[in-house]
């Protein structure tokens, strides 16, 4: 999503999103059920073995269509099903223009991230990766660049460990306690793709 060189910023996104597996573990297992950090790296290991065989890097609509794909075919579980729902919205968002460009991207991404609230059932505030997700996208379809949606991406990631109250998923079910301190991972996940993404780390 940087200047289009897909191949090289989806290595370098889903190398980061594999290599979190400990951290986002360790954090799923004090407020999940402990599987987030190998479902995500499920996801990553596949799209970069795609990556290296199967996968159209030569335009953004059969890539993100592929890249769901390859995130059906690996992840499973809610995450893995809303993810696939993201990455195929933004696919037929972009299908529909003659020109892409970064404008139209962020558009795709704002309308992946809606999707996922539609589906998901949940907003900023429930402790899911649309906590990560939502300022992400508000950034970058304000300012077309990455480097602000990551960082906005990362405060919405760090904010969730201050939040004792979950919405959604896993942690509905847990006490303020043992959520306190500690970050959602699923949007911790999105912080560190979209840095990656972003030319950070």
């Amino acid at each position: 999503l940087t200047d289009f060189a897909p191949s090289d910023v989806i290595r370098k996104a889903a190398e980061a999103l594999r290599d979190a597996e400990p951290q986002l573990t360790k954090f799923d297992t004090i407020v999940g059920d402990g599987d987030c950090g190998i479902t995500m790296q499920r996801g990553a290991t596949e799209i970069l073995k795609r990556l290296d065989s199967t996968l159209n890097t030569q335009h953004p609509v059969p890539l993100l269509a592929e890249m769901a794909d390859a995130i059906s075919a690996s992840m499973g579980g809610t995450s893995g099903v809303l993810l696939e729902l993201m990455f195929r919205k933004m696919s037929s968002t972009l299908a529909v223009n003659e020109e892409i460009g970064m404008k139209e991207l962020s558009a795709a991404f704002q309308a992946g991230t809606d999707v996922i609230g539609l589906y998901g059932g949940a907003s900023v505030g429930s402790r899911t990766m649309l906590d990560a997700l939502i300022p992400a996208a508000a950034a970058l379809v304000a300012t077309d660049d990455v480097a602000q949606a990551a960082k906005k991406a990362r405060e919405g990631a760090d904010g969730t460990a201050q939040m004792t109250a979950a919405n959604a998923g896993r942690s509905n079910y847990l006490s303020a306690e043992t959520l306190e301190g500690t970050p959602d991972p699923g949007a911790v996940a999105i912080a560190i793709v979209l840095e990656a993404l972003a030319g950070g780390k």
